[in-house]
């Protein structure tokens, strides 16, 4: 990999965090070329950011996501203490360059996941989880354009902040791949939920929790008891609306809300 070019996007990508700023896709010879060298800018960010942990953000898990994304795993990025708040939450719109609301079912783990030489299977993961939480993700880039997933992993997987709600009540025993979840702005239907294999199965969750410990550990990181793991949107994205309250419902089971104030 070239560190030279890893240290000049990661200081770009930096400038544009802590200013709250969007960034013009940087030349072709800037670009990361695959997954790996994204990830080595997002820990160069990481380092220049030094901002408190709270999870990590899975994306791309489910089989349609993956195949529409050309993709064979899914996306990891930080979610970062300072940009999560507890439902219902509030932001300021200006603190984001084009946010978008998605609904998602999130891991709180119960262990440490550290790293390690031997790779992790489902069944310890699996074990790792304590319970799962509603939540909402208000994905975000700093890049200007349409960025791919591979640039946008750069960019700490797409974070902007995000919503943790309550505990999904009988988690252990739900069909995670049918459970209606759909977002409503200012009471209006705006994000249905994924169906089909754009959605992702109980079994999907956690070989992409899986995935994403084996990943970390490769880069000498680790999940910690305590962390919350998204694992990407269960009903479709939705733009924000600067101003309007938006609510993620969870079938009947129970709904987050969020405002990005204008």
């Amino acid at each position: 990999m070239d560190q030279s070019k890893i240290e000049t996007v990661a200081d770009a990508l930096a400038a544009a965090w802590r200013e709250r700023r969007s960034l013009p896709l940087p030349a072709d010879d800037l670009l990361p070329v695959d997954m790996r060298e994204a990830f080595a800018i997002q820990d160069a960010l990481a380092e220049r950011l030094d901002y408190p942990l709270a999870g990590w953000k899975l994306g791309v898990t489910s089989r349609g996501g993956k195949r529409a994304a050309g993709m064979d795993h899914p996306m990891l990025g930080r979610l970062y203490g300072d940009f999560v708040e507890t439902h219902p939450a509030r932001f300021r719109f200006a603190d984001f360059c084009n946010p978008n609301f998605e609904a998602e079912l999130t891991f709180r783990l119960g262990r440490d996941l550290p790293a390690r030489d031997e790779p992790y299977r489902e069944a310890e993961v699996r074990d790792a989880v304590a319970e799962i939480i509603m939540a909402i993700d208000v994905s975000d880039t700093r890049w200007e354009g349409s960025p791919s997933p591979v640039v946008v992993t750069a960019d700490n997987g797409g974070m902007g902040a995000f919503v943790v709600g309550d505990v999904l009540p009988g988690w252990q025993s739900l069909d995670l791949a049918t459970l209606p979840v759909a977002s409503y702005v200012d009471g209006k239907l705006a994000g249905p939920s994924k169906e089909g294999d754009q959605r992702s199965t109980a079994d999907e969750l956690i070989a992409a929790l899986c995935w994403g410990a084996n990943e970390l550990s490769r880069r000498g990181l680790g999940f910690r008891a305590g962390d919350v793991v998204a694992t990407g949107a269960a009903n479709e994205p939705v733009p924000a609306v600067p101003g309007a309250e938006l609510v993620a419902r969870f079938g009947d089971l129970g709904e987050v809300k969020v405002t990005l104030e204008a």
